[in-house]
């Protein structure tokens, strides 16, 4: 008996090494809270983040102190003129230029996220009109970062996409019974002669008449992968970029469930609770003008901070050591040390405008561009890298932020929740109805909005990068001086049409291949 009371009481080293480890394993579980990623206010001791202070307290403190003008604020939520620019006339619907008969099946596999794959999706129906082929419906890999698997019937209009299209190009659901054989999963098991992969980043034309038309002829179906990017912005008929315009415009719509939530929530920005105020701020007069001239309109805001981007940009962002070791093996993790930006310093990268913008630094250009405190902003975003402490500093200049689940329930989510996808896909849909847009960072959404927009005529806000990390680096630059660098550098950044220029994309700028001159 004392032999196993010493023993149960006094382990030896063996044991204790044990039980610490599995303390250790077992710890997490029962607290998880400090172990949290980024998604709480308050970091904890074993957070990989501290967190980060306004990095611009004199600006911040100005801009929460400075009141805009009414005049200022009637100048900011102007719509844009009309800038000699519309829509080109649609064809008779009568009128076909499908041709009859087809040289046989086209497929695509297309990565990347939602904006990158409604390119690519342009591309094919570009493609399959080229190759006089007829176009299955693309199919969509799973997203390696969001770990999304939304096809293209959860996150598209099929019927209105067939209908839309049906005189330009010959589209199938899914490959007759005779070529089954011809799936994702034949081709991801071995060499087939029927898979193309060796398609060149902006091949023009003639490579896919020369290369892929053979294979569909012999085999009666040819699969492209990878697909992204890999048709040409430049020397096309007409007819191929206003077919990719059309598709673009007109055949990508949203399932009716995306666009019924993102009206829900256009409702409740445009018609927000009424607010039960003081009676000292109900009688100042100047208050109530100021917050008329922005009465049922939002801006949209994407912002685009992720850890994925966060950590390629090798840029700091005030989270202390913690957040810079953690960002670099995050780096080293994902791209094994292939980012070339890491090689030089935070201040490099800011005087090149390489560095994305914080929630702060975003915050304080819309209040320099004359957005006050009553703007009702809609944040478009997957996941902000620090959670609310990095957007604290944001919600004190636009108290009235926005998200998904700030405006719907989760009932109402429900059919989209947990998919970055169809996520994406709200927030573009509400992205299109708002009154402006402004995106913290370039990127494919902001790419995709910028020309959705300027097609649409509506104001767009691009920030000016290289301007705006010259001025956050001028620590003694005062408010008025900020404000006046702001908008003398954004005066023309606000959706004017500007005009694609050779190897540019037409999905960044819609004119002239999409538009018509009035």
């Amino acid at each position: 008996m004392k032999l196993y009371k010493d023993f149960y009481f006094h382990p030896n080293h063996s044991q204790r090494a044990a039980l610490a480890a599995l303390f250790v394993l077992l710890f997490p579980t029962f607290f998880p809270n400090l172990f949290g990623p980024l998604g709480r206010a308050s970091p904890s001791i074993f957070s990989e983040w501290n967190a980060p202070k306004p990095r611009h307290l004199h600006l911040l403190e100005a801009a929460l102190s400075t009141q805009s003008s009414v005049e200022h604020q009637i100048k900011v939520w102007a719509p844009l003129p009309n800038q000699g620019w519309k829509h080109c006339p649609e064809e008779p619907k009568s009128a076909s230029s499908k041709p009859k008969g087809s040289n046989g099946y086209i497929q695509v596999f297309l990565d990347g996220g939602l904006n990158q794959q409604k390119m690519g999706i342009c591309d094919a129906v570009a493609v399959a009109k080229i190759l006089n082929a007829t176009l299955v419906l693309p199919h969509l890999e799973v997203n390696p970062v969001w770990q999304d698997s939304s096809s293209f019937e959860e996150i598209f209009d099929v019927n209105h996409f067939l209908e839309v299209l049906r005189n330009e190009v010959s589209i199938v659901k899914e490959l007759p019974s005779e070529f089954s054989w011809s799936s994702r999963e034949y081709y991801a098991t071995g060499i087939r002669p029927t898979r193309i992969k060796t398609a060149p980043v902006h091949a023009p034309a003639d490579w896919y008449l020369e290369n892929v038309l053979p294979i569909m002829q012999s085999y009666g179906v040819a699969a492209i992968s990878p697909f992204s990017h890999r048709l040409t912005f430049d020397n096309l008929p007409e007819s191929i970029q206003r077919l990719r315009c059309k598709v673009n415009f007109q055949a990508l719509a949203f399932v009716p469930h995306i666009r019924e939530l993102g009206e829900t929530l256009v409702n409740r920005l445009r018609n927000p609770p009424i607010r039960i105020q003081n009676s000292e701020t109900e009688s100042q007069e100047g208050t109530n003008d100021l917050d008329k001239q922005g009465a049922g309109k939002f801006v949209v805001l994407h912002l685009r901070f992720d850890k994925d981007m966060a950590a390629h940009s090798a840029c700091d962002f005030g989270g202390g050591k913690a957040e810079k070791l953690a960002l670099a093996k995050y780096r080293q993790v994902i791209w094994q040390g292939r980012v070339l930006k890491s090689q030089f310093t935070d201040e490099e990268l800011r005087v090149q405008g390489r560095c994305p913008l914080t929630p702060e630094e975003i915050g304080l250009l819309l209040a320099a561009l004359g957005f006050n405190n009553s703007t009702r902003l809609y944040l478009a975003s997957h996941k902000v890298y620090g959670g609310e402490a990095r957007i604290s500093t944001l919600r004190r200049l636009f108290p009235l932020l926005e998200d998904k689940k700030s405006l719907t329930s989760a009932e109402e989510r429900a059919k989209v929740e947990g998919k970055a996808s169809l996520l994406a896909a709200v927030d573009y849909y509400v992205s299109m109805q708002s009154d402006i847009f402004i995106s913290a960072s370039p990127g494919n959404m902001h790419n995709a909005l910028v020309c959705h927009r300027a097609y649409m005529n509506l104001k767009t806000i691009r920030p000016s990068m290289t301007l705006l990390s010259k001025l956050f680096l001028n620590k003694s630059m005062q408010w008025s001086e900020f404000q006046h660098a702001v908008l003398e550098g954004h005066k023309n950044r606000q959706g004017q049409i500007k005009l694609r220029k050779e190897k540019q994309s037409i999905y960044t700028y819609p004119a002239p291949d999409c538009m018509c001159q009035a």
